[in-house]
């Protein structure tokens, strides 16, 4: 059988066409085995119907006289070329594979997907798994299995239930996947979300972003507010509002404009900069630390500085080469450190240090120290030991008189 034509609104039974298949508007073609075979191209003038599966080289469709059409296939879609479908609709039950897919208004497709290059102008459903290179969608895709695309960029949504493998995912709106791995950037407009555990290069989103079961990679950069409920492993953590990680968190820095919450453990090769408030459920362990606001943790470590400008709260203490706390700083545990520097008015417990310095109207409980300059209106409500010198005001509140020791007591940490 050569060249076919099924005229408009007609019903047709083919099993085997030696050429092409030309589909009138409103036509409906029925197959004689269980795929209608076609080696040349399809092409439909109009809205049609395919009762079966469908094979041929080549798949086109255009709506007719300038009005949407819906092209339904009842079965599989196989195409060695180009899926085409001008002003109009494809509705897949079973499986699609082509070489390229380009749909002007919405596919759906009931079963598995797979095409070099997907490129739909309003929406792009799959109820299987996605494969292919690129995924192009004006408005909303969605997909219910799996995801292995290179490159997917959509102007809306995304909502992919499985895992993804792909190297890049660019959405303008909000986008939802079930971890797996993007191994260059997530780039989210709006709101991200993992579902399950996410291996990335780098995560960039203007609102929320969230990570159901943590991940491990690379840059973060939230323009809102970003939560990890599970371990998260990272290079850069940069958030503009409220950052969480309800677990143990691990990268090399973190800067953060509002509120850190980690439950666990932070460990971190440079520096934590926050500009309000921090807090850590253990031990916080890093570079330097610089916080506006206040701070609270189990212990921390840092190699370099430890700077607060609020409240600085640890159960086993801070110890730091140096140790800069704000004017009106309340401060519980020990603090160990080189240089220990107290804001006026403000008030610690232990402090373990070779140089000290407490403003004016501060207050401290036992002090350890080589040197120390103690200013006016301090009180001193413990001892005071030293090995080599101290400079007081003559109106220093002290418990007990300072005395000068050969060896200092050894600090708790």
């Amino acid at each position: 059988m050569g060249d076919v034509s099924v005229p408009k609104d007609a019903v047709a039974k083919l099993g085997r066409v030696e050429g092409d298949l030309r589909v009138g508007q409103g036509a409906r073609v029925e197959p004689e085995g269980a795929v209608i075979e076609v080696t040349g191209r399809v092409i439909c003038e109009g809205e049609a119907e395919f009762q079966g599966s469908l094979s041929c080289s080549e798949f086109s469709a255009r709506g007719a006289w300038g009005f949407g059409g819906k092209i339904k296939i009842h079965g599989h879609l196989k195409v060695i070329g180009e899926v085409r479908v001008e002003n109009g609709q494809l509705s897949i039950d079973g499986s699609l594979d082509a070489a390229t897919v380009n749909i002007d208004k919405a596919l759906w497709v009931g079963g598995n997907a797979r095409a070099d290059d997907f490129d739909v102008g309003g929406v792009l459903e799959v109820r299987g798994n996605i494969m292919g290179k690129k995924v192009d969608v004006g408005g909303s895709f969605k997909v219910q299995g799996a995801a292995d695309v290179d490159e997917v960029d959509v102007g809306g949504s995304v909502d992919i239930a499985g895992p993804v493998k792909c190297a890049q995912l660019d959405v303008g709106g909000m986008a939802r996947i079930g971890g797996g791995e993007v191994s260059k950037d997530v780039d989210v407009g709006g709101k991200f979300e993992s579902t399950k555990p996410l291996k990335f290069s780098k995560i960039d989103v203007g609102g929320l972003a969230t990570l159901s079961e943590g991940g491990e990679g690379g840059d973060i950069d939230v323009g809102g507010k970003f939560e990890s409920r599970a371990d998260l492993s990272f290079n850069s953590l940069d958030v503009g509002g409220l950052a969480s990680i309800n677990g143990n968190g691990k990268g090399v820095e973190v800067d953060v404009g509002g509120l850190l919450r980690v439950s666990g453990s932070l460990t971190l090769e440079k520096d934590l900069d926050i500009g309000g408030r921090a807090y850590v459920g253990a031990e916080l362990r890093l570079d330097s630390l610089e916080v506006g606001g206040s701070m609270e943790a189990d212990q921390i470590v840092a190699q370099n500085s430890i700077e607060v400008g609020g409240d600085l709260k640890t159960i086993k203490g801070a110890k730091g080469d140096s140790v800069e706390l704000g004017h009106g700083s309340r401060t519980t545990g020990p603090i160990v450190a080189r240089i220990v520097s107290v804001g006026h008015g403000g008030k610690v417990e232990d402090v373990y240090a070779d140089k000290l310095e407490l403003e004016h109207g501060s207050r401290a409980r036992n002090l350890y120290f080589r040197e120390g300059e103690i200013e006016a209106g301090v009180h001193i409500e413990g001892e005071v030991l030293y090995t080599d010198t101290i400079e007081s005001s003559p109106d220093v509140r002290f418990a007990k008189q300072p005395s000068k020791v050969n060896e200092l007591p050894k600090p708790p940490l």
